[in-house]
């Protein structure tokens, strides 16, 4: 059988005899894992997978105890517990990290706070991420347990459990690390998934018996490689990103709140200005209503007509009062107005000799700002004129307004007795 390489540049694996090939691994690693010890029916596919190992893991630029603390990291997430427990001991000294002669072994203390290192919850990777977005320059590999440190971990780890959803996890990545920095971590990731993927298939793979002493001698270690909860937990990259969704929809109503409560403390402060100008308005109506009163006194046959002018005046005066007093400025509340307009209009056409008496029977009703303006003229004239018509109260006289509001509109009627003590005109 012809065996065509899959790497360029590698050797023909059929030229190259079973003893060759575990002694090179065995100068890389310091012994042989297990790992590339399956597969004995097509001893070629395991020589390529040790090709790809050799380019993707051990000879890529990346520092040995972040390529090593990474796969551990990673490898909770395999159902297989190969991979953490073979690569713990890596950590520990057990063989050579990522290949490295001159790796410092770590500490048990140290390998304990990688493995009980939080998951990327949602508020964790918002915050990793946005970090590594702020990065002016590309950063070197940075240190183990700081703080770059963290951030990388936690955005390689969402970058690998869902790539094809985690687009700002790339982003973020690529930002901080530069294109060939970034390039080489996904081919680093490809490779951890594809050796979760190897043991997946070949569960039969045996721990070396340096590792077994490891687990014996450090039982709790034991308990975290052999019975994590996240083991196999397949889901959770869907459980992330509908945590990363949630947070997304809570900063989207937070941004909602905040605008909405923009909009309310603009249109509180619109209200208290058009109040303000109402109120002004009032005034001013007022002030010239008075001085056409005072004119009519002095102004002989013209009198009516000046009274007339100053009720008119008074009329609308009365309309912006009401937008002063209630807090929506763009209605009136059209039966509190209609008395308090009688009341001023009666008032300002009486005298100790003269009076009309006054009843409103008005049904509740609100109408906006644009049709007061001209009912309030409109009332103005019928109740003017039932005035100068009408016999004051020492005569048997009286105003009876009344208000009443309907299915889909309302009328307001006016009714005076008149000069004829026998019939009641209505005016409406």
């Amino acid at each position: 059988m012809s065996v065509v390489p899959l790497f360029p540049g590698t050797l023909n694996p059929q030229k190259i005899d079973h003893e060759d090939f575990e002694l090179e691994v065995a100068t890389r690693f310091g012994l042989v894992p297990s790992f590339f010890r399956t597969a004995p029916e097509a001893p070629f596919v395991t020589r390529e997978l040790w090709a790809f190992a050799k380019s993707a893991y051990l000879d890529t630029p990346i520092p040995t105890l972040f390529k090593e603390r990474l796969f551990v990291y990673l490898s909770r997430f395999s159902e297989v517990r190969y991979c953490i427990t073979r690569h713990c001991g890596f950590l520990l000294g057990l063989g050579r990290a990522a290949g490295d002669p001159n790796a410092q072994p770590m500490t048990i203390d140290q390998v304990v706070r990688l493995l009980q290192r939080p998951l990327p919850d949602a508020q964790r990777t918002e915050a990793a991420l946005a970090r590594l977005e702020a990065v002016a320059e590309p950063i070197d590999w940075p240190s183990p347990e700081t703080s770059y440190d963290d951030d990388l971990l936690t955005s390689a780890t969402v970058l690998f459990l869902q790539p094809a959803r985690a687009v700002r996890a790339k982003h973020a990545l690529r930002i901080a690390l530069g294109g060939e920095k970034f390039e080489l971590l996904v081919a680093f990731l490809t490779f951890v998934r594809s050796a979760h993927y190897w043991t997946l298939m070949h569960p039969e793979l045996a721990l070396e018996d340096d590792v077994r002493e490891m687990l014996r001698e450090h039982e709790e270690l034991a308990r975290m490689l052999l019975e994590d909860a996240e083991a196999g937990r397949c889901e959770m990259g869907t459980r992330l990103f509908d945590e990363l969704e949630s947070l997304r929809d809570l900063n989207e109503r937070q941004e909602l709140e905040k605008a909405k409560r923009a909009l309310e403390d603009s249109g509180r402060q619109k209200d208290i200005l058009l109040k303000e100008v109402d109120h002004r308005v009032k005034n001013s109506l007022q002030i010239v209503s008075s001085l056409l009163y005072l004119q009519a006194k002095t102004a002989g046959p013209a009198a009516t007509q000046f009274h007339n002018a100053a009720a008119r005046v008074a009329a609308i005066a009365a309309v912006h009062q009401q937008l002063h007093k209630y807090d929506d400025v763009g209605t009136v509340v059209l039966d509190r107005y209609l008395i308090d307009l009688c009341r001023e209009i009666t008032a300002a056409s009486s005298s100790p000799d003269r009076a009309w008496p006054l009843l409103v029977d008005a049904d509740p009703l609100i109408i906006c700002t644009d049709v007061a303006v001209p009912i309030a003229l409109i009332v103005n004239e019928l109740i003017t004129n039932a005035i100068q018509h009408s016999r004051p109260v020492r005569q048997g006289g009286g105003l009876h307004i009344i208000l009443k509001d309907h299915a889909d509109n309302f009328s307001i009627s006016v009714f005076d007795p008149g000069d004829n003590p026998t019939a009641a005109a209505e005016a409406r």
